[in-house]
């Protein structure tokens, strides 16, 4: 999480960056502030709406998470801000599951919600371990987990009550 914030905060700077220079070239220098100057004011009110976009999106990217609940009825997905609704997964729509090695980038071409033709979809948000799922209408689904044992512990009482059931 450290490394996002880092390139958070570069993409604030790099909007900030011209905008004060902008400002400062026109007040302090008196000079004009490239080949077609707008007005200092129209500066400031662009720059203050380009921060106040970047600011939206860097607290959009901060507040993605990816929720994995398993209950003893059924195992359930979540990826809010983008995905709100919880989307459910029975034990009869697996047909089988690993917890395995994966390549985001290669597999999927990058992290987050992605579906490939090969490798089917995935919810990802970072790391290279993740929950295989293969389900019984021939798609594949992989979310990726930081905690793999205890996923895997979770899912395997699941799946085994229901075949007790």
């Amino acid at each position: 999480m450290g490394w996002l914030v880092i390139i958070l905060f570069i993409s604030l700077f790099s909007v900030v960056a011209p905008f004060a220079y902008g400002v400062y070239s026109q007040e302090v220098l008196h000079k004009p502030f490239g080949d077609n100057p707008i007005s200092t004011g129209a500066l400031i009110i662009i720059g203050t709406i380009a921060i106040m976009v970047i600011i939206a999106a860097n607290i959009f990217i901060l507040k993605i998470r990816l929720l994995i609940k398993i209950t003893p009825e059924a195992l359930w997905i979540s990826y809010p801000p983008i995905i709100r609704k919880w989307k459910k997964f029975t034990p009869q729509q697996i047909e089988k599951w690993e917890i395995r090695k994966y390549n985001g980038v290669r597999e999927f071409g990058g992290y987050g919600i992605k579906k490939s033709l090969k490798s089917g979809s995935c919810y990802t948000i970072s790391g290279n371990e993740g929950l295989q799922l293969y389900l019984t209408d021939g798609k594949k689904l992989l979310i990726g987990t930081h905690k793999k044992q205890a996923l895997e512990f979770a899912l395997r009482k699941m799946m085994d009550q229901e075949l007790k059931a």
